[in-house]
Formats: structure tokens, sequence, C-alpha cells
């Protein structure tokens, strides 16, 4: 699972006047240069290669956040927000303008694919042998351990 954060490094604003002498489109002094891509005045925009989840919004030359999510698989999820995604549920958080998923619950994957509560009786494989009277013990970190009775 990858999480994204985005971390504008700097950002500046149109080039000076004797740079707009040789662009071919009309600029504004207002517009926003964002990781080498313009945008204008009142533009709502999300930067590309960066998460699509976190839109910003440029004006007079700066630029600030307009709308934001947090990115699990590719999916933005609302802020306060909670969601499964692979048997863990987190929920989306805004510190500053970070948006974080946050982990608030790990649950175990049984033999069929299927999201199992810690301490609870499934079914498990092991090195290609089925387990029956399987349990799982969730570490504080989210770390995983089985521990299957017999066949």
């Amino acid at each position: 699972m990858v999480f994204v954060m985005l971390a504008l490094g700097s950002v500046t604003c149109a080039p000076a006047a004797a740079d707009k002498k040789a662009d071919t489109e009309k600029r504004s002094e207002h517009d926003c240069l964002v990781h080498g891509y313009r945008f204008r005045h009142g533009e709502v925009f999300s930067v590309p290669g960066f998460s699509h989840c976190i839109r910003y919004r440029c004006l007079h030359g700066g630029w600030d956040v307009y709308t934001g999510a947090c990115e699990v698989d590719g999916q933005c999820h609302t802020v306060g927000s909670t969601f499964m995604s692979d048997c863990t549920m987190y929920k989306c958080e805004r510190t500053n303008n970070h948006y974080q998923a946050t982990n608030i619950q790990t649950m175990c994957k049984d033999a069929n694919g299927a999201c199992r509560r810690e301490y609870e009786t499934f079914p498990y494989v092991i090195n290609g042998r089925r387990y029956n009277r399987c349990q799982c013990i969730v570490s504080s970190g989210g770390y995983i351990r089985y521990s299957c009775g017999s066949k």
C-alpha cells in the first residue's frame, strides 16, 4: 500500500515581464508556476505526478489547497471518512495541508480472502497446507501473526 503526501517545494510566480515577450501565449502577472506547470489566476488544478485527490487554486501568483482528500490505491477518500482496503480500516485525516489515511483497525485474511477479526477462528493456508482452526494476533504496529491448530 502506498500513501502519498504532497509537500510542494518551491513555487514561483509567472516569469518577469522580459520573459513574457518570448512567450507566444498571453500570460498574466497573476499566473502560478508549480513544478514547471503554469496555471491561470483563479484556476483550480491538481499537480501532474502528485495526488489527484488534492486540488489547488491559483490566486495572484500564489496557490493554496482548494479541496483535499486521502488517496489510497488510487481512490480518493474525504476527510473524516473511514474505509476498508485489504482488510485494514483507515480514517482520512488532515493535518495542516497534509492528507493521510491512518490505520485504525487491522483484520486478518482467511483462506477464502475474507476479512476476519483478531482471535476469531477461521481456515487459513500455510505453505500450501490448509488448516481449519486458525486465529490471528495483530501487534500494535499492524503486524499479523497466525496461529493454527490441527488440520
